[in-house]
């Protein structure tokens, strides 16, 4: 028995402004219907831009109601099956689809993608005007052509989008064609698949299929729902939603559960909720953005809106999804996931009523790009505008040097300090304090006793002077550094030094080169 998906749209018909927003704009598109695409602005996607704006080595697969192919402002960001020849009726790269060019169509099993429905639909009431023109517009809001001159833009400007079309004319669907085509999209090579419908019926085929595209490395992203017509949305964590609310079978988190939030990034009246399900929220009300186009029927308009849903906020966040891939092309989907998620705004304060339901808050694009650039000086030594000096480290976290002398155990000078903006530093989760390096000799200033540091900041007393000296040398008290009590619990005391022969201070340097290394944090 097919279980039925229904699309998930909301459409209102408001009148909507755009807000001043003030923000380090490097690339502002050229497209001239961008000035309606509010939401662009609110998240600030020309200082993203400035970064990147998409590869078109990335595939974003998008199963939805149909994609107009032919749509200006989206033809050049069709994925194209090169490994098939259009039109000879043989299936040329043996993947069972036959002349699958760009795409698939699993409703009536053909390989145009494009929306199909009969001329008259309109007059019997068999068809949805805003499930026809649905995975059009979902498209847009990811790949949009942007910069040239015509129509709206996308998140992503460049990326390719793979069509795969299991809603039919009314926005319905079943799960077994859903489930066809998240493996289409798996094994033709799609990074990321978005999912802007929802159903409530669970199916365990569905669920395992999504957690196979986790398992090689696709990132899913699903919509909420917008079950709340009646002004009272569902909290899904007592009501379960599909398959937004799907989880991998040891409870990873294979799919990324969008809500969505108006202009003020408050929780929208239709939009579904729950700690269980919803990771991030991102803008999902008054959407404009391309449309399918026909010279018959009511399809006269290449653009339009305004439309709503999470339908709409879930393509935002498979558009950023898409930058991230293509700034970092071996970022896997979980690392995705992650910059997503720990890069978000807590919105909670203006969402009272829904605190802890709304995963990690409101998507921040540029936070998320200034993480990417932060992973990148992993390992270096950074500073912003005041002295204080930190390390970098491959846990993407800062380690502050308490001190120069702390400093000058590691380093010879300070030559290789890199000088971040005061908001990029930040941004960059203090990890705690650097140690001295292994080898080196302190003194606490309250304590009578001298220590040899070792790994991770262990303390091993050197129980006698003539120890010392055959350590260190003669001269080896000029080499004991103070060491104040307040920084005396970043130490831990280990065992006594208690003969030469069981400590080496050059063997300790040698085997912690890096601070990494020393702190564990490879």
């Amino acid at each position: 028995m097919k279980t039925k998906i229904i699309t998930i749209i909301t459409v209102f018909l408001a009148i909507f402004t755009i807000a001043n927003f003030c923000y380090a704009a490097q690339l502002i598109p050229n497209d001239p219907d961008y000035g309606r695409q509010w939401y662009l602005k609110a998240l600030n996607m020309p200082e993203v831009w400035g970064t990147q704006t998409g590869n078109n080595s990335v595939i974003v697969a998008v199963l939805d109601s149909g994609v107009d192919i032919a749509h200006p402002d989206l033809r050049d960001n069709i994925w194209v099956n090169r490994d098939e020849i259009l039109g000879d009726n043989i299936d040329n790269d043996k993947n069972g689809f036959i002349d699958d060019g760009q795409g698939w169509d699993f409703v009536n099993s053909v390989s145009d993608p494009r929306p199909k429905f009969e001329s008259d639909c309109f007059l019997t009431d068999t068809c949805s005007k805003e499930a026809i023109i649905h995975g059009t517009l979902v498209s847009g809001v990811i790949a949009a052509m942007g910069n040239n001159y015509y129509g709206t833009t996308g998140l992503a400007w460049n990326v390719k989008i793979m069509p795969l079309r299991v809603l039919d004319e009314n926005g319905s669907g079943d799960t077994s064609n859903v489930l066809k085509a998240i493996n289409y999209a798996v094994d033709n090579g799609a990074n990321i698949i978005n999912l802007s419908f929802v159903g409530d019926s669970y199916d365990s085929s569905l669920e395992k299929a999504i957690e196979q595209a986790y398992l090689k490395n696709v990132l899913v992203i699903a919509a909420a729902g917008n079950e709340g017509t009646d002004g009272h949305s569902v909290n899904m964590d007592f009501r379960k939603m599909y398959p937004v609310c799907s989880q991998g079978s040891a409870g990873e988190n294979i799919i990324i559960g969008v809500a969505a939030v108006d202009q003020d990034n408050v929780l929208s009246k239709f939009s579904n909720y729950g700690s269980s399900c919803i990771d991030i929220a991102a803008p999902g009300e008054n959407i404009y953005g391309p449309l399918y186009y026909a010279d018959y029927s009511d399809f006269f308009n290449y653009f339009g809106g305004e439309y709503s849903g999470t339908s709409l906020a879930a393509p935002i966040v498979s558009g950023i999804g898409a930058l991230i891939k293509s700034q970092k092309p071996t970022i896997t989907s979980k690392e995705i996931t992650d910059l997503i998620l720990n890069n978000g705004d807590n919105i909670d304060a203006i969402n009272p009523f829904f605190a802890g339901k709304l995963g990690k808050g409101l998507i921040n694009p540029v936070k998320i790009f200034k993480s990417i650039t932060s992973l990148s000086i992993s390992g270096n030594l950074i500073k912003g505008s005041g002295e204080v000096v930190y390390y970098y480290g491959a846990d993407g976290k800062r380690y502050a040097f308490p001190d120069r002398n702390t400093y000058f155990s590691w380093y010879a000078n300070f030559s290789s300090v890199l000088t971040i903006s005061d908001t990029d530093l930040a941004i960059i989760t203090l990890g705690g304090i650097v140690n001295y390096r292994p080898g080196s000799l302190i003194k606490i200033n309250s304590l009578p006793n001298v220590y040899a540091v070792t790994h991770n900041g262990i303390l091993r007393w050197i129980k006698t002077e003539e120890i010392a000296k055959m350590l260190y040398g003669e001269n080896w008290a000029i080499l004991v550094r103070d060491v104040p009590d307040s920084f005396f619990i970043n130490y831990k005391i280990g065992e006594a030094i208690e003969t030469a022969a069981s400590f080496s201070p050059t063997l300790e340097r040698e085997q912690n080169i890096t601070i990494d290394i020393d702190k564990e944090l490879n």
